[in-house]
């Protein structure tokens, strides 16, 4: 029997940020992302394009690459235009999401609770969440990047 270590799989992401025309999408993905040769066993793929992106780089992607959402509402139940509620994400029939990137939580003032809230519609919508940690420059300047890290991960853990 295989030890559990040995089941172990990297993750490699790609976020595309609010880059990429439809040209920039169809060109990445026939000529690099499907061209990718790599061991399932042992690595994941996944991309985040643009939400307008998502569902053409879904049909062109080869099944060995998945696509993920760059972010979900941090509210189900309320309709909020332009937000994408992770039931949708996971409806689309993608699994991943990312959420509490520094620009989301630098532009859009996500706080660690927020971000904690998008983390668990992510798990009630049988979604894996990238969660996102990081300082700013001057909370490291300051000396202060492990307690804003643990800040950060203490608000997401179970």
């Amino acid at each position: 029997m295989a030890a559990a270590a040995d089941k172990k799989r990297y993750l490699i992401g790609g976020n595309w940020k609010s880059n990429g025309s439809v040209t920039f999408v169809r060109d990445m993905i026939n000529n690099v992302l499907n061209k990718m040769k790599f061991e399932e066993s042992k690595l994941e793929v996944v991309v985040a394009p643009m939400i307008i992106h998502v569902p053409s780089a879904k049909a062109m992607l080869h099944s060995h690459i998945q696509v993920c959402a760059q972010n979900v509402a941090a509210e189900e139940k309320k309709a909020q235009t332009g937000e994408i509620k992770a039931e949708q994400v996971h409806d689309f029939g993608l699994k991943w999401a990312i959420v509490g990137h520094s620009e989301r939580r630098q532009h859009y003032l996500e706080t660690n609770d927020v971000v904690a809230e998008k983390v668990k519609r992510c798990q009630q919508n049988h979604l894996t969440a990238i969660v996102c940690i990081g300082e700013k420059l001057d909370e490291r300047e300051a000396g202060q990047t492990h307690d804003v890290l643990k800040q950060q991960l203490d608000a997401v853990k179970p």
